[in-house]
């Protein structure tokens, strides 16, 4: 009987060795394929054509809003119309600048986090705080607007939906980039190639959302000096 559980006992020390030794490799092998495989893309993020296009933009949508003075106003349209249209596209603006864009600010490196992170933003702040809640009123204009939005209303509701359903494919690929493998030239010259280019399709994504408010600021510009 004693030999019994002295051969259990034994049993059940290697099976905890054994345990032990597969965590250890597997969390071994995990820190291999973060360290091997995680390739950073060196750019100024400041610098970048295309986060300068959109700040740009951004700059110009602020300066179309700000010529509205609601006291000297003649248009057709309702000034509190106005002021409540004012304050949407001041809520984009807002949108643009949140967090994970802050903290892209002055960094000269780009990693497969960031970019996962300026995906989940662009689905959070952009489409949901500007996009959906703020300009889908332009699928739904009449012409007490102007003909400027009320010709236009099918073809801002298929550019509304182009953005929205643009996140579901910047999702699979970020999605089809995590795959776990052992890593090669090859797959460290991959997994560089997808970090580079997810940056430039969540940041082109940015861009046009970014084009739909400055479409929306220019009729307001026009408008606000009536």
């Amino acid at each position: 009987m004693e030999f019994i559980k002295q051969y259990l006992k034994i049993l059940s020390n290697v099976c905890t060795g054994l345990v032990f030794a597969f965590a250890s490799f597997y969390l071994l092998a995990n820190l291999y394929h973060f360290f091997e495989l995680r390739k950073d893309y060196y750019i100024s993020f400041n610098d970048e054509l295309i986060v300068a296009d959109i700040d740009k933009t951004l700059e110009t949508v602020n300066n179309n809003i700000s010529t509205f003075d609601s006291s000297s106003y003649k248009g057709q349209i309702p000034t509190n119309n106005m002021n409540l249209i004012k304050q949407r596209l001041s809520n984009c603006i807002a949108s643009f600048n949140n967090s994970a864009m802050g903290t892209m600010r002055n960094k000269n490196i780009v990693t497969i986090v960031d970019v996962y992170r300026l995906r989940e933003s662009y689905e959070n702040d952009i489409l949901n705080k500007c996009v959906v809640s703020n300009l889908y009123w332009l699928t739904e204009v009449d012409e007490s607007y102007g003909n400027y939005l009320a010709d236009n209303t099918d073809l801002s509701k298929l550019y509304i939906d182009t953005l929205v359903t643009s996140t579901s494919y910047l999702k699979k690929d970020l999605l089809n980039n995590s795959s776990y493998y052992y890593n090669t030239s090859i797959a460290s010259a991959s997994t560089l190639d997808n970090t580079r280019d997810g940056f430039y399709e969540v940041m082109d994504a940015y861009n046009r959302a970014a084009k739909l408010v400055l479409y929306v600021s220019e009729w307001y510009k026009v408008e606000a000096v009536k």
